[in-house]
């Protein structure tokens, strides 16, 4: 992700977060672990909104002050991290995104005289004149977001309120009060993906090692600099179970935005390191992929845990590193279109070699299939599949079949990133 990249590529997002302790001993804190790893993320995504939502059951307060705190600590390292990547705003810029939402929850308070600063931001990020859709990743309830379009839909023309449902999209971890179900029921033309157990491949299965306190404290707390020392490590406190280190239930709401080459937010069936969806469109849950011979939807989202994590640990590292110190994502470059209509036979050639790494570092490519976005399910071979320049040759199908194949581009730095570019092949008898 070149430090070039415009503006306009950057994927809008308003946050709406029940972030209820700031520490690992008391509450529920991985809410503040996602936002420490947002703040990093923050020049890949155009934050419009960090709304403190109910904390429902926690009490009816809402911690517009615990996401000040993370910010605070933000703005200390964020002139290190301009370093690195001059597109991430300031710790300024952001405290203006934050707002309070509602305290209560649920649909008893949507409607008249439950307007909120949360609710009232949405509004006004929807409405901003821009051609990207605005995300809104719910980490806790929706009310704000329930009243925001019980607002809408009451002060405008069904016309009107058509153009703003185009211009919304949301990604919620899970339906955490019953505003949800209204929110789809009323709305059924808003793009909403329910994320009912991908979120938990952050943290379950997949490859441990990664997700130990041990590993939290090595490339994260300690000596990283305040951003680091503000991520709580878990140590066995949540209220749902025994978490010990990494949990960041909420992380996956962002990782399915970032434009790293991966995944496409239009179409969650794709999949990417925030997990994969299917349903009806515009309304989506969660879909499954097999990995080692385990078929979950938790393993949407931990197939991709190695490469998220080292960007975890390359970005915590550009908090206190000069650029030369520190190790940058390479550009995955695709020659060619990424989508292609070939004929049985034909043969893809599925060129790379245009890739580069800011750094100067050695690159390694791979192309691979992944199944289950495509429809093809036969035995395929990607000839030279760990070169710059790799060949699929189409198989004999009776039908229209799609093949979805991967590329990551890793470079050796310390460390390794990976990026990564997509090419959709459609193969017509």
């Amino acid at each position: 992700m070149a430090d070039t990249m415009a503006a306009a590529s950057r994927p809008r997002l308003v946050v709406t977060t029940d972030i209820s302790t700031l520490t690992a001993d008391r509450g529920e804190p991985d809410d503040t672990q996602s936002m420490v790893r947002l703040m990093l993320h923050a020049c890949d995504l155009e934050i419009e909104g960090l709304i403190a939502s109910s904390t429902m059951a926690k009490g009816r307060v809402v911690h517009d002050d615990y996401i000040r705190a993370i910010v605070e600590a933000y703005g200390q390292v964020r002139d290190r991290l301009a370093v690195h990547r001059s597109d991430y705003p300031t710790a300024e810029a952001l405290f203006e995104r934050i707002a309070p939402g509602n305290g209560e929850y649920g649909v008893a308070h949507v409607g008249a005289g439950h307007d909120t600063p949360g609710s009232d931001r949405i509004i006004a990020a929807v409405d901003r004149p821009d051609v990207r859709p605005v995300w809104v990743a719910a980490w806790g309830g929706t009310t704000d977001l329930a009243q925001a379009l019980w607002r809408v839909s009451e002060d405008r023309s069904p016309q009107e309120l058509g153009a703003f449902l185009a211009r919304l999209r949301v990604y919620a971890i899970g339906d955490q009060d019953d505003t949800g179900p209204w929110i789809r029921e009323r709305f059924p033309d808003l793009l909403y993906i329910t994320c009912r157990q991908v979120f938990r491949g952050m943290y379950k299965d997949g490859d441990p090692s990664l997700v130990t306190r041990e590993w939290v404290s090595r490339h994260v707390t300690a000596g990283h600099g305040p951003l680091g020392a503000a991520y709580p490590n878990y140590d066995g406190g949540d209220p749902w179970g025994r978490v010990k280190g990494v949990k960041e239930g909420d992380t996956p709401s962002f990782l399915y935005l970032l434009p790293n080459g991966l995944g496409n937010p239009e179409e969650p069936a794709w999949g990417s390191w925030g997990g994969r969806f299917d349903g009806q469109h515009p309304q989506y849950t969660d879909a499954v992929d097999t990995v080692g011979g385990v078929t979950s939807e938790r393993a949407t989202v931990y197939r991709w845990r190695s490469a998220y994590q080292a960007a975890f640990r390359a970005r915590m590292a550009w908090c206190h590193t000069s650029y030369e110190q520190a190790n940058h994502e390479p550009e995955a470059r695709l020659a060619g279109p990424p989508r292609r209509e070939v004929r049985p036979g034909e043969e893809v050639v599925l060129d790379a070699s245009g890739s580069t790494d800011p750094d100067g570092d050695r690159l390694a490519c791979r192309w691979w299939v992944y199944p289950e976005p495509g429809t093809y399910r036969g035995s395929l071979t990607i000839r030279d599949a760990e070169e710059p320049v790799a060949r699929l040759v189409a198989p004999v199908v009776e039908r229209p079949e799609t093949i979805h194949v991967i590329l990551e581009v890793t470079d050796d730095g310390e460390p390794r990133l990976t990026s990564y570019r997509r090419v959709v092949v459609t193969v017509t008898p």
